[in-house]
């Protein structure tokens, strides 16, 4: 007998066949139709048909990947036009503007700059679940990445009153690999430990060798996340149903865009949190060799 394990297909199979054994009537002929569904919908997976199954995917995949990319297009033009005028009117370029002008004239700048990081995250995800993102790798030195980091989000940690401290001992392992891209992994990892954090408390973030590997890790001090919220960690758009952490705005694609640049540099995601305790999420990546 065969020690491989059930398909989801075949476990509903035997589901349903168990079920018969147990049904008479009007319901033991509606799971015979199931049954016979079921059967057809196994064979039509393998063989010649699977071939053309996956083709279809790949298929959809590249249509939806086009979409996407015509759509991001799309839509940057107008709101670099509007995000432009709102600029020149809070600089008073077409007239001084009263408090209530200019209170509307934030509100539409500030609208936009998220619409920007929006459709920038929806442009990356895309763009790594379709393969289609390219790695510029270059000789770098983390120290510059952690500099980057926290300049970039030194201002929201200061807004929640966040001790954010970058641990960057001497002698880590130079790398070679996408520095632009490493950056955005961080920070998508340090603004998720700022929204899990309630004001007050302390993110840090750990650089050290590991075997031939940089480990980064984020730790912080906030409320940290129960065993069924882990198992969503870099599931698109899910977010915890936290009052403190849906007081950010935020669409849940911070951590899959982090997790997916990583392994796209060959390095590996890790984390860890208990409720009260706070979390660590962090990664390692290959040295340059």
């Amino acid at each position: 007998m065969s020690d491989a394990p059930e398909t989801p297909l075949q476990a509903a199979r035997s589901l349903v066949g168990t079920l018969r054994d147990q049904a008479d009537g009007e319901l033991a002929q509606q799971l015979d139709v199931l049954a016979g569904l079921l059967e057809s919908a196994q064979q039509r997976g393998q063989g010649q048909d699977a071939a053309e199954l996956r083709e279809r995917l790949a298929e959809e995949i590249a249509t939806n990947a086009k979409f996407v990319s015509v759509m991001v297009h799309e839509i940057r033009i107008p709101m670099t036009s509007i995000r432009g005028y709102s600029d020149m009117l809070a600089k008073n370029v077409v007239g001084e503007l009263n408090d209530m002008q200019r209170q509307f004239a934030d509100t539409i700048r500030s609208n936009v700059i998220r619409m920007e990081h929006l459709v920038a995250d929806v442009s990356d995800i895309s763009k790594i679940h379709s393969g289609r993102i390219r790695l510029e790798p270059k000789m770098d030195m983390y120290k510059n990445i952690a500099m980057q980091v926290e300049k970039d989000t030194a201002e929201l940690a200061a807004e929640h009153n966040h001790t954010l401290v970058f641990d960057t001992p001497d002698g880590l392992p130079i790398l070679n690999l996408d520095s632009e891209r490493l950056v955005q992994a961080l920070k998508k990892l340090v603004v998720n430990a700022i929204q899990y954090t309630p004001d007050g408390g302390t993110i840090t973030v750990r650089a050290e060798p590991a075997a031939g590997r940089l480990k980064v890790s984020v730790i912080d001090t906030g409320i940290g996340m129960s065993a069924d919220e882990l198992t969503h960690v870099g599931e698109l758009f899910w977010r915890s149903e936290s009052e403190h952490v849906r007081s950010f705005k935020g669409h849940g694609l911070g951590l899959p865009i982090a997790m997916g640049f990583i392994k796209l540099m060959d390095g590996a995601f890790f984390f860890e949190s208990e409720p009260g305790k706070g979390s660590t999420f962090g990664f390692t990546v290959p040295a340059a060799g």
